[in-house]
């Protein structure tokens, strides 16, 4: 199975004991467009990141192509990218907003 390395923000964390997390992944195309890319990341074991903490993170891959509907009812397809038996390479807390005293 093939091992993927990826960097990206804490969007979401999910599980019983958040031991999954969504992973924003940002990168620019060969053109020099701005895009995103999200993952699912799955731990053996809970590791209380915070939202928009940027990690680093390296696992397993897996893709699964799914079919959907968007809103209007056209049918479509994704690609679903999930680490799995994840660890994390590096960890940069999300930056606390500084809020300045009014005297």
């Amino acid at each position: 199975m093939a091992v993927v390395k990826v960097s990206g923000k804490v969007s979401k964390v999910f599980g019983a004991s958040s031991q999954g997390l969504s992973l924003v992944e940002s990168y620019k195309s060969a053109t020099g467009e701005d895009y995103t890319r999200t993952w699912t990341v799955w731990f053996a074991v809970s590791h209380d990141l915070q939202l928009d903490t940027e990690v680093t993170v390296f696992g397993q891959l897996s893709v699964k192509i799914e079919d959907f509907e968007d809103k209007t009812g056209k049918p479509g397809r994704k690609v679903k990218l999930d680490i799995n038996n994840a660890q994390i390479d590096a960890v940069k807390p999300a930056v606390a907003p500084v809020v300045s005293a009014p005297f």
